[in-house]
């Protein structure tokens, strides 16, 4: 079984961008999970790369960051802190520190790669 998708059920050129040389503006259909359609407007050098575009603009603006929030704060603060406390030695608050700061540069990173900074 297969799993349901939206997919773009139509694609028209609508004309060339007044202010970007070299792109063009592209009107889709998009066919919703619920069976509607919603159509919308994407830029692009060609209809593949705008296409493509509008994939990633859809992909990125649906993040998890709750969940990872709830993890970073199970994994940097109780867990290393329960164990110090448990086997009375301070090296697990260093761990916590040294954890939340690969943490923080690695959510840096994938900002900066959902952005396409």
């Amino acid at each position: 079984m297969s799993k349901q998708r939206r997919k773009a059920i139509d694609g028209k050129l609508i004309e060339e961008s007044k202010t970007s040389p070299g792109y063009f503006k592209y009107q889709f259909t998009i066919l919703e999970l619920d069976g509607s359609k919603t159509i919308m407007p994407a830029y692009g050098k060609d209809m593949e790369d705008a296409l493509e575009r509008l994939a990633w603009v859809k992909r990125t603006e649906t993040k998890p960051y709750n969940m990872i929030i709830v993890f970073l704060l199970l994994t940097v603060t109780i867990v290393p802190s329960t164990i110090a406390a448990i086997t009375n030695n301070p090296l697990w608050v260093i761990f916590s520190l040294v954890l939340s700061i690969i943490y923080g540069f690695t959510m840096v990173n994938l900002n900066n790669y959902f952005n396409k900074k």
